[in-house]
């Protein structure tokens, strides 16, 4: 019995982490053997050397396994070949290619320089008048312009094999390209940049990274925040798993507390999951939006105190 509770309760905790903290505990295990390899005898070197890569993918298969049986309630519901593949995959992996997909579609629009999908009707609360993203989105077309031709300088000084300097720029040049497309096409989705209230529901919409709506019904107060998303965890014991961040770049300063039996679900980073408890949010007027809340009743935060 003893066994069996801890193995439930490690499959929770792996339940509970994302793939991406996963991703970046594999790799930090990865770099941490390489790191240690280095300090010892090349006898004791030699037999780490497969656990270097054996580590990373024994986590990853265990994340896996640990959602095994979401997958196999998957697996019943699919029809045909290609939804029983897909749904053996993990929803993060296969929201990864939608968005991919989305956001290179965005591009092409940004090309042909059609106009975004129009803000959706109602109260508008806006996201990018006094938000940060606009200045992030010309700040990485200015990084990724300035990059090219200094690791073509750098590249030229350092490496002096011809045929292993064009690999490093071809896989630099695609990289550059490719953050190049997100940026853009990101851009092109998040267009006005507004979550909306009508009809008694909040339209969530940034972009085609989160989408959804919430019955105002369905909200239990609104909070301000003024704290890191990992401070203010923190602060009130809640684990990652139990929050949600629909911000397009900037630091949240407002959460929605949803009621337990909200049954709100929502599309975010295109996996359509159930809301957590606390949705985090960044608007320009987070006062607006806590006025709303409660069926119109007396905002629950007001505007932030000048310091």
């Amino acid at each position: 019995m003893l066994l069996a509770d801890r193995l439930n309760t490690t499959a929770a905790q792996l339940r509970s982490t994302s793939w991406l903290q996963l991703a970046l505990y594999a790799y930090l295990a990865f770099i941490g053997i390489g790191v240690l390899r280095q300090a010892l005898p090349d006898e004791l070197a030699a037999a780490l050397r497969p656990a270097g890569l054996l580590l990373p993918l024994m986590l990853i298969a265990a994340k896996d396994l640990a959602h095994a049986p979401d997958a196999l309630g998957r697996l019943r519901s699919a029809r045909g070949w290609g939804e029983r593949i897909t749904a053996l995959l993990p929803p993060e992996l296969v929201g990864m290619f939608r968005l991919d997909r989305l956001v290179w579609s965005g591009f092409a629009q940004w090309l042909l320089r059609r106009k975004p999908a129009p803000a959706p009707e109602g109260v508008e609360l806006a996201y990018l008048q006094r938000g940060a993203y606009g200045t992030a989105v010309g700040v990485a077309m200015v990084a990724l312009f300035l990059e090219l031709p200094i690791n073509v300088l750098l590249i030229n000084l350092w490496v002096a094999d011809a045929d292993m300097r064009l690999v490093i720029h071809v896989v630099g040049g695609i990289g550059a390209l490719y953050s190049f497309v997100w940026v853009l096409g990101d851009r092109w989705h998040v267009g006005n940049g507004c979550h909306a209230i009508a009809d008694g529901v909040l339209q969530l919409c940034v972009g085609v990274r989160s989408q959804g709506s919430i019955p105002l019904c369905a909200i239990e107060r609104c909070e301000r925040v003024d704290e890191a998303p990992e401070r203010w965890r923190r602060r009130h014991g809640i684990h990652a798993s139990e929050t949600l961040l629909v911000t397009p770049f900037d630091k949240p300063n407002c959460v929605l507390v949803l009621k337990a039996e909200a049954g709100v679900t929502l599309l975010h980073w295109q996996v359509r999951r159930k809301a957590p408890r606390y949705v985090l949010m960044y608007v320009d007027r987070p006062e607006l939006l806590a006025s709303w809340v409660g069926g119109g009743s007396r905002p629950t935060i007001g505007p932030k105190p000048v310091t």
